[in-house]
Formats: C-alpha cells, structure tokens, sequence
C-alpha cells in the first residue's frame, strides 16, 4: 500500500529525491558505496563489456552513482534522463568529483515515461530505484515499453525495484510511512534527521544509566554506525509520496512483453560501512527463512538481452 493512491506525485517525489540526494554526494562514504555496487560480474557479462559502450540511466537523479559506476567499467558514451533541471549542476559536480569527464556526458530533462531517444538507440539502458515510484502500475508499464524501445537488440534491460511482501514492505514500513503524514513533530524529525541526532540519544543513554544505576557503558561505537548514509536511507523509506508493491511476476511479464529475453535475477552483497552492515547477509540471502520472513522477496533486480 501506498500513502496515495491516485494523483500525479511525480513533482513531489522529484523534490524528495532532490534533497536526498544533496546529502548523498556530498558524503565521500556513500558515495563509494553506491558506485561500488556495479561490477561486470554482478551484471554476468564479460570483464570487457562495457567498453565504448553507449549507455542510457533513465532517473539518473543527482548522484549520477550508475553512472560513474559504469564509466568506471568501461562505457565512454554516457546519457541520464531525470525530471526537472535542478539535477542537472548537482549531477555534473558529482561525475567531475568522480573523475568523470563531462564531455562523455549527456544530461537532459525528460520522464521515463516518454524517453527523448529514438529506437534500438543504447547498447544498455538502467531504471535504478525509479519504476516503484511511479503513480501507478499504468505508469510503470509505459515506462518500462520506453525503456525496452530504446535499448538496441543485443542489448540489456537492467531495472531494480524494492522488496514485495515480508514483515517490514507488509507491515512496519506502511505503519511508519502512515505515521509521518499524521504527526507533525515525527515528519519533522524525518526531514531533518541527521548523524548528531542519533548521537544526542546515544549521550543521554550513557549519562542516565551513570547517573540511576551507577554503571558507565560506552555506546560511542554506535554513533559511527548511525551516519548520513543511515538517515538518508531512512527518509528514503519514509518520504516518497509513492511507493508501488512490483511482483517478480510483474517485473517477468514486463520483460516477456517487451521482447525482452535471457531474463535473469541478480542479486549482490552491498559492504556496508554502517549499522546496515548487520543485516547484508540477510539481505543477500534470500533463501533463508528468517530473510523471507523479514524482506519476503528480497531485493528485485533483473537483467535482459533484447531478441
């Protein structure tokens, strides 16, 4: 469930994903990160790949964190689509700050839902995080044709989506999603959560345990585990005005139709500098019980050759 069901939210979440973003580049820890999520051989495809490639991110946001992931694998010829024009300036810092040159770069305001692009035109196309946040799942099927038109045959298709069923996408984050549209003060926190927050609470654990039970007990290693990272991943769960439930069946007949073939799961250990870093392995395995429990699909993320 979504906190909206029905409008056009696609402004609204632009501007969310604007401030998120903001603090993403800016942060050296994240950053690296991101970009180091991409490998050839998370991808399945050949040390060389993507060399010379020309290589479409639809929703490049202002990170450009594929981007410069797949620059650093090779591609030279390098487009990203997202909405409005403030991405624009915060996208080409980050690939500058990267070692990205902008002369490979071709940036430019459009929707995935109408793709500036003409046919058969990338050797890869990559809708990162987008497709979920989408109106409704109309949207999400004309986006992902865009997607499929514009990606060469012989080419691929790679879409990551969110989590679908489990005790936190059924019930704990709708619980809170809900929640921060009703009270004021929890929406504030949200919106201005910050690493110095969590270690104010961390402070006043420590002074009143000393001070009522007369025991000191160091919590000063949980202030590094709870870092900008953390909270932006937080206002990411929390903040997006949608949030669409996408099936694997979905996501398969969507491939299918679209001519999309050799469909394939990936799947990826994300290292972890935060405190995160305690559930990866859960999150990387998907068969575990607990882990179906917890995150029922587990993370969806696919790639497919264009017959």
């Amino acid at each position: 469930m979504t906190i909206h069901d029905y409008g056009d939210y696609s402004e609204e979440t632009r501007a969310v994903y604007h401030k998120q973003h903001l603090r993403i580049a800016k942060d050296k820890r994240a950053m690296k990160r991101f970009i180091g999520m991409f490998s050839n051989e998370y991808f399945g495809l050949s040390h060389d790949y993507f060399k010379g490639r020309k290589i479409l991110d639809a929703g490049c946001g202002d990170t450009a964190k594929v981007m410069i992931g797949l620059y650093k694998l090779g591609a030279r010829d390098i487009h990203g689509i997202d909405l409005g024009e403030e991405f624009i300036p915060v996208a080409e810092s980050s690939l500058k700050t990267n070692g990205v040159p902008l002369d490979l770069i071709n940036l430019k305001t459009a929707s995935v839902l109408e793709i500036p692009y003409e046919d058969n035109h990338f050797d890869f196309v990559v809708c990162h995080g987008v497709l979920l946040h989408l109106n409704n799942i109309d949207e999400v099927e004309i986006a992902f044709s865009e997607l499929a038109r514009v990606t060469k045959p012989g080419g691929y298709l790679y879409t990551v989506y969110g989590i679908v069923g489990g005790l936190f996408e059924d019930a704990i984050i709708p619980a809170i999603r809900k929640y921060y549209t009703k009270d004021h003060r929890f929406k504030n926190f949200i919106d201005n959560v910050s690493p110095e927050d969590f270690a104010q609470v961390f402070d006043t654990i420590m002074k009143g345990i000393n001070h009522y039970q007369g025991e000191t007990i160091d919590l000063e290693f949980l202030k590094t585990l709870l870092d900008v990272d953390f909270c932006v991943f937080l206002q990411n769960l929390i903040q997006a005005p949608v949030r669409l439930p996408i099936s694997e069946n979905l996501i398969r007949d969507l491939y299918s139709k679209n001519g999309i073939k050799n469909l394939r799961r990936l799947k990826r250990y994300v290292k972890r500098e935060n405190i995160r870093k305690f559930v990866a392995p859960l999150h990387y395995d998907i068969e575990h019980p607990i882990s179906k429990l917890l995150y029922g699909s587990g993370n969806l993320e696919f790639i497919g050759e264009k017959g």
